[in-house]
């Protein structure tokens, strides 16, 4: 196992995947980014910042090199939309996966199960294709309750994200949420401003 401190929006992020992946090809490896560091967004933050929300279902998925590393790719049905205008089958990067022997395994990035029901915050990446918004911050798991009633989970429920506010990690993502609350809160996030930055405050436009 390799561990390395690396934000995953390092310049050198994917060559340095690349590089280690390259190295240990031939034999049966599990290469592991650990520390990796995302700065809290709350649900207005994430609801701006991403092109496409929906609820959708997994339905395929298939991991396979590509000129810099791994990557996988997850389709997801949608099922309902709440903001953008998605195709019917919404195709998803994420990097690392496994192909073969080598396993490339990036502490924050979601994976998906088929069959899984998500809400899912994406926006495009530099490939042209989605990406999901703060990978574990834009990813919020449904489960269904023995009634049927719809609940949903958000990944950094479980995953320490870094606060700019009190400078410390907390993991203080949305537990057992009903998904009809969910619905209202995004709604109201919808309608909130974005923060004002003190520095421009009276500057002109």
């Amino acid at each position: 196992m390799i561990s390395s401190m690396i934000h995953p929006n390092h310049k050198y992020f994917r060559k340095y995947l690349m590089f280690i992946a390259s190295l240990l090809l031939a034999s049966s490896v599990v290469i592991e980014a650990n520390a990796t560091t995302l700065v809290r967004m709350d649900l207005a933050a994430l609801a701006r910042s991403a092109e496409i929300i929906v609820r959708a279902r997994c339905i395929h998925s298939e991991t396979k090199w590509e000129p810099e590393s791994i990557s996988t790719f997850d389709d997801f049905a949608v099922l309902e939309t709440f903001k953008g205008a998605p195709p019917q089958i919404l195709r998803v990067r994420l990097p690392g996966g496994r192909v073969n022997h080598t396993e490339v395994k990036i502490e924050g990035v979601p994976a998906f199960a088929i069959g899984e029901e998500t809400i899912l915050f994406v926006e495009k990446t530099s490939a042209g294709d989605y990406g999901i918004t703060s990978w574990a911050q834009g990813a919020f798991r449904i489960h269904r309750e023995a009634s049927g009633d719809a609940r949903l989970t958000q990944d950094t429920s479980h995953f320490a994200v870094f606060d700019p506010h009190t400078r410390q990690f907390t993991t203080t993502g949305i537990r057992n949420l009903p998904l009809n609350d969910f619905r209202l809160q995004l709604a109201q996030a919808f309608n909130t401003p974005p923060p004002t930055n003190p520095r421009n405050s009276g500057s002109k436009q």
